[in-house]
């Protein structure tokens, strides 16, 4: 694969990688926690439009352990949250700040939901950084700094579909819990190499023996979008440790299981 080879060029080796994971041993955030961990899919857009100060606190007040929400970058470096890559017709990072929340003036920005939970300091924060292989705006430096930054950091986590923006992070902040979002079947190989700490793979992946397999290869297995309250219990008795989900009956089922 042309990205991968590219990034072993430009990078530190795999060794080198396990050698860092090894002096930080960063975690995720999830000891002493009910089992297993229950995160609102961008908030619970079943109560308030997703990836809203709504949604957000629609979370927190129903008792969910934590969110899952979407990180972008704009043109002039600012960091927002939407899931989609375009706003429009007009990509996120071709637009500046002010072109983008003149469309949707109800988009924040990392800082503001950062400040928003904070005074909730048991409540976790998945941020998912959306990016793409080859994408050099810097966004994955950004991403890391704001969270190494941030007095709550030790409630974050990051994933990502992109496994070279998960290396950016690795290699520049290697504290920072990371996992890697998968839809098609992978065996947990790419966290490995990368030296993260979780899998994020689709509700629809997820097997018992794919959940030992994981495990035994020290990962944690945070799955998505489960809305089926039989579903969720269904992955908490494989073992998974982190459900994703929009409605918050369906999740509590998990704990049921």
């Amino acid at each position: 694969m042309h990205w991968w080879s590219s990034c072993c060029c430009r990078n530190s080796s795999a060794a080198g990688l396990r050698s860092a994971r090894k002096s930080n041993v960063p975690t995720l955030p999830l000891l002493n926690r009910k089992h297993p961990v229950l995160l609102g899919h961008r908030g619970l857009p079943t109560i308030a439009d997703g990836n809203t100060r709504a949604s957000f606190m629609a979370a927190v007040e129903a008792g969910l352990d934590g969110i899952e929400t979407d990180v972008q970058r704009t043109k002039d470096g600012v960091l927002v949250i939407h899931h989609d890559f375009v706003v429009g017709l007009r990509l996120i990072s071709d637009m500046t700040y002010a072109e983008l929340v003149e469309q949707r003036p109800e988009m924040m920005t990392l800082e503001q939901v950062l400040e928003l939970l904070e005074p909730y300091p048991d409540f976790l924060i998945n941020l998912e950084l959306k990016s793409i292989p080859g994408l050099e705006d810097g966004r994955a430096y950004e991403l890391a700094g704001a969270v190494a930054g941030w007095s709550g950091r030790k409630r974050v986590w990051i994933s990502s579909y992109d496994p070279v923006a998960l290396l950016k992070i690795r290699e520049h902040r290697p504290e920072l819990p990371l996992g890697y979002i998968f839809r098609v079947y992978d065996t947990g190989r790419m966290a490995e190499l990368l030296g993260l700490e979780a899998v994020h793979p689709h509700w629809q992946l997820v097997t018992a023996a794919r959940v030992a397999r994981w495990h035994r290869k020290g990962l944690r297995v945070a799955t998505w979008t489960v809305n089926d309250a039989e579903e969720a219990r269904r992955l908490a008795e494989m073992g998974v440790d982190v459900i994703m989900g929009d409605d918050a009956e369906a999740l509590r089922a998990a704990r049921s299981a």
